[in-house]
């Protein structure tokens, strides 16, 4: 048991060293801070519990707690550690970071069925982007209804992914502004993608809110954070909030 209890001690070490030196190269690099995971379960825990940490100093001065979620594939996994951890969720609101305008491939969709669907939430604390089978609706009443229930003009947590090519949010390399808002904005995505027409948050939005994290998993991504680390600039470069976290799964880095 001793030995056995020694070599578990030992790893644990090695792991630690190797995650510090891990967080001192990259964060030179990235200029940000972040957290790295051996595996992408320990990703998705780091994430949910972040969320919590923020959560629980927003309701110690508030009362509600604003939570912005991406779409696409990254967020999913998250969804069910979200679910075993002590979220508030009375008090919380969740509004989407962007939107497909194509009610066959909603974003919200996955949002209901992994996570909402589980949840004690009311409706009134759910705010999803307007969709219907026309297309996207106005971004100027979800702007009115972010403007009614975000007195700070901003969110309090932005959880954003990152796509192949290196998009956040829906905001691609090649896209134009169809209308906006200070906030939001609907946009058709010059690109091979699923439903190219979208409604996303706004990159000034994202860079003043008050905690972003960017969760980058799949082995698919390793391209992109490779050719970021050789400094290519990509629409994900144009976040810079002050409180932003990288949590990567560390095969890529």
């Amino acid at each position: 048991p001793l030995r056995n209890g020694l070599m578990r001690m030992a790893r644990k070490q090695w792991y630690q060293r190797r995650v510090r030196a891990l967080e001192e190269e990259h964060v030179r690099f990235f200029n940000k801070a972040f957290m790295i995971g051996d595996h992408e379960e320990h990703i998705y825990d780091h994430v949910a519990q972040d969320i919590v940490r923020v959560a629980e100093a927003t309701l110690k001065e508030g009362s509600a707690f604003h939570l912005a979620l991406s779409g696409g594939s990254s967020v999913l996994g998250l969804f069910k550690y979200l679910l075993g951890v002590k979220l508030d969720w009375s008090k919380t609101h969740i509004w989407q970071v962007d939107e497909r305008c194509d009610v066959h491939h909603l974003n919200a969709a996955n949002l209901k069925y992994f996570l909402l669907d589980h949840v004690k939430i009311s409706p009134s604390n759910l705010h999803l982007m307007p969709v219907t089978e026309k297309g996207c609706g106005d971004v100027a009443e979800y702007q009115m209804v972010f403007e009614r229930y975000c007195a700070l003009n901003k969110f309090h947590y932005v959880l954003l992914g990152l796509g192949n090519d290196g998009h956040t949010a829906s905001h691609f390399q090649q896209s134009r502004t169809l209308a906006e808002t200070p906030n939001f904005k609907h946009v058709e995505v010059d690109a091979n993608v699923v439903s190219p027409k979208r409604m996303t948050i706004s990159f000034d939005l994202i860079n003043r809110s008050e905690w972003v994290s960017i969760l980058v998993v799949g082995k698919e991504k390793r391209e992109v954070i490779q050719s970021i680390k050789n400094g290519d600039v990509y629409p994900v470069s144009k976040v810079s909030n002050s409180q932003l976290t990288w949590f990567i799964d560390e095969v890529l880095l």
